[in-house]
């Protein structure tokens, strides 16, 4: 009943349910928040490795000048 309500107040909804596109647009928008994800993940770790760094290079110019 809800469903029906549904497809009648708006006919673009009623066109991505009726078809079956409803399932694809879903997945592609599971992929894209996915691969977001995994890439923030990615840019953390490297920013983490290039802060290590440059940590290790400033405690080593700061011994050295001693």
């Amino acid at each position: 009943m809800m469903l029906q309500t549904l497809l009648q107040a708006n006919p673009i909804e009623g066109f991505f349910f009726g078809s079956g596109k409803s399932m694809v647009v879903g997945g592609v928008a599971v992929i894209i928040i996915v691969g977001l994800g995994l890439w923030l993940w990615s840019m953390e770790s490297r920013i983490k490795r290039l802060d290590e760094a440059a940590t290790r290079q400033q405690k080593n110019s700061s011994e050295s000048s001693k």
